[in-house]
């Protein structure tokens, strides 16, 4: 058996993809399939691939353009090995990488999502060589009430946890596929992100300019409500998460997990002189990080984008 089958969709990436298969084919670790799926590309994409003279390659070509959600679970569908790893037609996987995470998930059968650090580059500038989020798997979970805990393109995930509990990613969650999936991998095992730099990540003019900021907002909004649905046990802080109306209500409950009072600080319904006060008087203004609160004196001012 295969242990390891790799999904890489592809979309107009000719001048990326070469650098990216490369790497794959330089891993250190041997046992692999790749899959790549070109997602209707109009560029010289399936050029270079079928340039790739490696059994282990396997081409898929897509019926038009069909976007990203569809091409990977398309691939969820087609992969063979015992773990499944993502990978971007963009970046570049250091040799070692699956060598370390495989040894990881096969000594922790608990692990169903194992991430790394990456390094992100725009050109030949390195923009931040060390970069992710490392803890227990306790508090990367609770790192999802922020945002997702893992770097997508870094990942390798449990196929049987996949397909036995029928978890792929969600179209209804454009652009925050992968923040939805960790959501719901959530139940079924720990989370472990290496402390590691494995993966070179690039950065591209479109993400430099969050083309999709708007879009990406909502959804995360999104994600977080359900987070909040699944994990917390007040009926009034769901309620009100739900409802999107926080109030002080749901602020004097969630004193116990600084991390929700930010959430619900940064999403009240009213920015009214009353709340300001109160953020004062109950001594809130001391328990929240500077960084945060100056986010929430921001809304006080402005009162846009609640992050619930």
């Amino acid at each position: 058996m295969i242990k390891i089958s790799v999904i890489l969709p592809a979309y107009n990436a000719e001048k990326t993809i070469g650098e990216a298969i490369q790497s794959i084919i330089e891993q250190t670790y041997k046992e692999w399939e790749l899959l790549v799926i070109n997602d209707g590309s109009t560029d010289e994409t399936k050029s270079v691939i079928l340039s790739f003279d490696d059994p282990r390659i396997k081409y898929i070509e897509n019926d038009g353009n069909k976007k990203l959600i569809y091409t990977l679970n398309r691939g969820l569908e087609l992969a063979t090995g015992k773990y499944i790893a993502r990978m971007d037609a963009d970046d570049i996987s250091l040799p070692e990488r699956f060598e370390n995470q495989l040894e990881y998930m096969e000594s922790h059968s608990e692990c169903v999502v194992c991430g790394t650090l990456i390094q992100k580059f725009f050109g030949n500038e390195i923009i931040a060589n060390r970069f992710g989020y490392v803890g227990t798997s306790e508090s990367l979970k609770k790192e999802l009430l922020i945002h997702s805990c893992f770097m997508h393109p870094t990942v390798m995930l449990r196929t049987d946890v996949l397909k036995n509990n029928n978890v792929k990613y969600d179209e209804n969650f454009i652009h925050a596929e992968d923040y939805k999936l960790w959501i719901d991998l959530m139940d079924y095992g720990t989370f472990c992100n290496l402390p590691i730099v494995l993966l070179k990540y690039r950065m591209s003019r479109e993400q430099i300019t969050t083309k999709y900021d708007k879009i990406m907002h909502e959804t995360a909004r999104r994600c977080r409500r359900l987070y909040i649905s699944k994990t917390e046990s007040d009926e009034v802080i769901k309620s009100e998460v739900s409802g999107e109306c926080i109030t002080r209500n749901s602020l004097s409950k969630a004193r116990g997990n600084i991390k929700l009072l930010e959430c619900l600080y940064l999403s009240l319904q009213n920015y009214s002189i009353s709340n300001f006060f109160y953020l004062i008087y109950s001594g809130d203004l001391f328990r929240i990080r500077f960084m945060v609160l100056l986010a929430i004196l921001k809304r006080f001012v402005k009162g846009n984008n609640p992050v619930l």
